[in-house]
């Protein structure tokens, strides 16, 4: 024979089963450490714009041969701003620095050797009738 149940209450408490009792606790989990945050510089004291700017003029000495100069001395700006901490893209100023020397070396080669044809063809091509420049007589 059945036992009477009694109505089902559901705000009465839950009997809580024995297993559940005596659980053991998790331990608690340890905290990730937090990842300092990066000094900040004071306010107008960000000079990153040095390094770019060199790297751009030295690139564009490519093309216009006089703005490497300002790119070489732009990376000179640039290195001592990253020593001083008032920037931190050692690597692009750097960069505008070599750069700028290469092509500037380049461009002094080229204007060298220009000079060096501009010579030859004066003294082999002179004179004062037009007719005669560049034809060798042989004598």
């Amino acid at each position: 024979m059945s036992t009477p149940q009694e109505p089902f209450d559901p705000a009465a408490p839950r009997p809580i089963p024995p297993y559940a009792q005596q659980a053991p606790q998790p331990a608690p989990q340890p905290a990730y450490p937090q990842a300092p945050y990066a000094p900040q510089r004071p306010a107008g004291t960000d000079k990153n714009w040095m390094g770019v700017t060199s790297l751009v003029l030295s690139l564009a000495g490519l093309f216009t041969g006089i703005t490497a100069i300002v790119g070489i001395v732009f990376g000179h700006l640039s290195l001592s701003a990253v020593k001083r901490g008032e920037a931190d893209n050692w690597g692009v100023g750097l960069a505008g620095l070599i750069i700028g020397y290469v092509i500037t070396a380049l461009g002094l080669l080229v204007l060298i050797g220009l000079f060096a044809v501009f010579g030859w063809a004066v003294s082999e091509c002179g004179g004062s009738n037009a007719a005669d420049w560049c034809t060798s007589t042989g004598s």
